[in-house]
């Protein structure tokens, strides 16, 4: 029903994870919850109609609409997604930074919100011919490539990042703003303009998926204990706490109704 795969380009291996394509059944219903993610996804669908309530997103049938595409924002609560019918949706999941390099607009004024439509005309153009004929991944790999442009200001975001993504809070937003070269306030708005969220909410989110990545994927049976202090926790009160908020469960039930779909690129707690 759902399958990943790796983009075949160098560039954009480099900006995205995946791609997957969700095919459903005529009277068939998937649900599932998707946890806070510091990568970015936009879906194209072909006959659905898109309804969007508070955290939750339901995707059915339609024989009237024809393509939409939906691009997610930065989240930091759980979001429920019901598929219901004979819907197709190629999704591709952008790296952090990602997205930034194949759309002129800044990310968060497309994605203020947790999901919203994306209504651009060059994607919205090609989207119509992506359904249309075979090897729709094909299609899809030389249209990133011609929107794909590299940016100063991004690269510098970028390396930000880095020092993010070790969730050590002891290292302040300050110092990794005089870091990157840049005013602790040029740095926040930079950084949110093309992040869609505040570098203290993106270390958050890095620390939560580490230590899913450390329990889920690692070789070693680790307990939470080890992947508390392996993962820049305080302590693991603090650990649990910080699992409710993303999640609404603590870790323990977390890990015991989540699954890993298509192998382990995707985590999601299946319904």
């Amino acid at each position: 029903m759902i399958e990943t795969i790796i983009p075949n380009s160098p560039i954009l291996k480099k900006h995205i994870e995946c791609f997957y394509i969700y095919d459903g059944k005529s009277s068939s219903k998937y649900t599932y919850v998707a946890f806070p993610h510091y990568n970015t996804g936009l879906s194209f669908f072909k006959g659905a109609t898109i309804k969007r309530s508070h955290r939750s997103i339901e995707i059915s049938e339609s024989t009237t609409n024809g393509l939409h595409i939906e691009i997610l924002g930065k989240y930091t609560s759980p979001v429920l997604l019901e598929y219901n019918g004979l819907v197709r949706e190629i999704s591709i999941v952008f790296k952090p930074m990602g997205i930034n390099r194949f759309i002129l607009d800044n990310y968060h004024s497309i994605a203020s919100n947790f999901s919203q439509e994306f209504t651009n005309s060059v994607w919205r153009n090609f989207g119509e011919e992506l359904f249309s004929g075979e090897n729709d991944l094909s299609k899809l790999e030389s249209f990133l490539l011609s929107q794909f442009s590299e940016k100063q200001e991004l690269i510098v975001i970028e390396e930000s990042l880095k020092l993010l993504e070790k969730g050590n809070e002891q290292t302040t937003i300050d110092t990794i703003a005089t870091n990157v070269g840049l005013t602790l306030k040029t740095f926040q708005r930079h950084f949110n303009k093309h992040m869609g969220c505040s570098p203290v909410e993106y270390r958050r989110i890095c620390r939560f998926r580490n230590s899913l990545t450390s329990k889920l994927n690692s070789s070693e049976l680790k307990n939470l204990t080890k992947i508390t202090y392996e993962e820049g926790y305080y302590d693991q009160s603090y650990f649990i706490k910080e699992f409710r908020k993303l999640t609404n469960h603590n870790p323990k039930d977390f890990f015991k109704s989540t699954s890993k779909v298509d192998g382990d690129k995707i985590v999601w707690e299946l319904k």
